[in-house]
């Protein structure tokens, strides 16, 4: 399947969606299930790691039956040092990155785009609640009614946190993440009003930052998400505003099932990268980069 093929399969699926993977190694570290190799696969994956095929086979390779046939087939291990549940690849190394990433077996290079993502509904919500990089293709009308009530939304918030008088003491600091010891987290409708808003930056200037901090100061204030206009330094308010952000994300969760806007909740990097916002680096055309999806099946 050509990346022209699988993005139409995306778009034709009972979700309609759209991919970009980020090989963040979620994919291959939730779940259980498997992962299909075919035989002469495993050559090549053994030649990358240096070690003979029958080493391959005997240390990575498991037989077993295919839960819709019951035929037998083989099948990448998970780490067997991982917890129970965990689906951890024992191919990954460390920053989960794929150990045989050039000679992938095709199973990992077609996810997303599976028969069973494509056609049944609760595994694509298996398979989006695990991969950021899925995006669930909303109506445009919807999606213009949900930006609309999403400012108002942010209105009144602003309001409240203004009338809170929290202080921004260390201007910029809270946005570097590594340095801050947090992460940054919004709703995937959050970030499609930010990248429609504010759809171009530069790339981040840290890994794991968010594209619009830039050179100490946001590009996009008007078009940020809640964490962003919630979080202050200041302990005077910190508690009340902890309260704050609680009851405004409820009343978001509410606005996304009055529109049936995707539900998604996900670093907002990743996400914004996932809408090509700070990405500037060409595409391979590659898609399904890394192994395998909670609950995995062809």
């Amino acid at each position: 399947m050509t990346s022209s093929d699988s993005s139409q399969a995306g778009l034709d699926a009972v979700v309609p969606f759209e991919f970009d993977c980020h090989r963040c190694g979620h994919c291959c570290t939730a779940g259980e299930g498997f992962v299909w190799i075919e035989a002469a696969e495993i050559e090549p994956m053994a030649e990358q790691l240096g070690i003979s095929a029958e080493a391959f086979s005997k240390r990575f390779v498991r037989q077993v039956a295919d839960p819709s046939s019951g035929a037998l087939r083989l099948s990448l291990i998970e780490d067997p040092t991982s917890p129970p549940g965990n689906g951890h690849c024992a191919l990954l190394e460390e920053g989960n990155h794929c150990s045989v990433y050039a000679t992938r077996p095709a199973h990992c290079r077609s996810f997303p785009f599976w028969n069973s993502i494509l056609t049944d509904k609760d595994a694509f919500e298996r398979a989006r609640s695990t991969c950021p990089g899925i995006r669930v293709v909303v109506d445009k009308q919807v999606q213009e009614a949900a930006f609309a009530a999403l400012e108002e939304l942010y209105a009144q918030l602003d309001a409240v946190v203004a009338r809170s008088q929290s202080v921004c003491i260390l201007r910029g600091r809270c946005c570097h993440f590594e340095q801050a010891g947090h992460r940054l987290y919004s709703s995937a409708l959050e970030a499609d009003y930010a990248a429609a808003k504010e759809p171009e930056a530069p790339s981040p200037e840290a890994p794991g930052r968010c594209p619009y901090h830039v050179n100490g100061l946001c590009t996009a204030r008007d078009a940020r998400p809640m964490g962003c206009r919630t979080y202050f330094c200041d302990t005077r308010t910190e508690d009340a505003l902890l309260e704050v952000a609680e009851h405004f994300r409820g009343r978001l969760r509410e606005l996304e099932r009055e529109w049936s806007y995707p539900a998604v909740y996900a670093d907002f990097p990743t996400l914004m990268a996932a809408r090509g916002v700070g990405v500037h680096a060409p595409s391979t055309g590659e898609v399904g980069k890394e192994q395998g999806t909670p609950g995995r099946t062809t």
